[in-house]
């Protein structure tokens, strides 16, 4: 059956089951003992799981109560990636990778720190920081 629609009508019958266009957290609220701290999310070098908590790297080392995999669900796919069941990093930060054995990275962030990726993520880390054909 053909319709004659315009493109702007058709699009106005489709919207209501688009999915909403996903604002991506741009600063998190931490609440400390006394207060709360707002870390804007460029600051983040990584984060680190810690049961349902998350330790956030930023200026200084934040315990927030959110699971890893939600607020990395909230923040933007093009700055932050997932390389270990445990850790995410900002790919901004990223300073240099050392390759090992078996697909793993050692991954050294802009703050000195250094975390291991692990291999099934080894597809994405290469993907997200440019290595076509990956280190071996």
């Amino acid at each position: 059956m053909k319709t004659d629609l315009t493109p702007e009508l058709a699009d106005s019958f489709d919207a209501p089951w688009r999915e909403p266009q996903r604002a991506w957290l741009a600063r998190i609220a931490v609440r400390t003992l006394d207060r709360i701290v707002i870390v804007p999310v460029a600051d983040i070098v990584r984060i680190d799981a810690e049961d349902n908590y998350v330790r956030i790297h930023a200026d200084r080392p934040y315990l927030h109560r959110e699971t890893l995999a939600g607020l990395c669900a909230r923040l933007d796919p093009a700055h932050f990636l997932r390389v270990h069941r445990s850790h995410a990093i900002n790919i901004e930060r990223v300073r240099e990778l050392k390759p090992l054995s078996h697909g793993e990275y050692r991954i050294v962030l802009s703050d000195g720190g250094a975390i291991t990726s692990a291999r099934s993520y080894r597809v994405k880390v290469q993907a997200a920081l440019g290595l076509a054909h990956g280190l071996r």
